[in-house]
């Protein structure tokens, strides 16, 4: 194959595209998760909502959001260091 620095640049213009477009999905899936408990302990009818156990998960989705983040960020920034 030919690797001359034109196609090389294109391919990872497009990887470092896909890995902003994957960072887009991030808030997309905080709100997927973080709604569902809160809605759950509203609208039950016996009223025997566990919330020691919703505040644990809500604070758990909390902390992996901000590692996910923090990890995307990271891949983010090697790729600009490397241009």
């Amino acid at each position: 194959m030919n690797d001359n620095p034109i196609a090389q640049r294109d391919l990872s213009r497009r990887k470092q595209r896909k890995r902003t477009e994957l960072s887009f999905g991030i808030p997309v899936i905080a709100v997927c998760l973080l709604v569902s408990p809160l809605l759950n302990g509203f609208t039950t009818e016996s009223g025997g909502t566990n919330f020691s156990g919703v505040i644990v998960y809500i604070f758990g989705i909390w902390g992996a959001l901000i590692l996910a983040a923090f990890l995307m960020s990271r891949l983010l920034n090697s790729d600009t260091v490397d241009d």
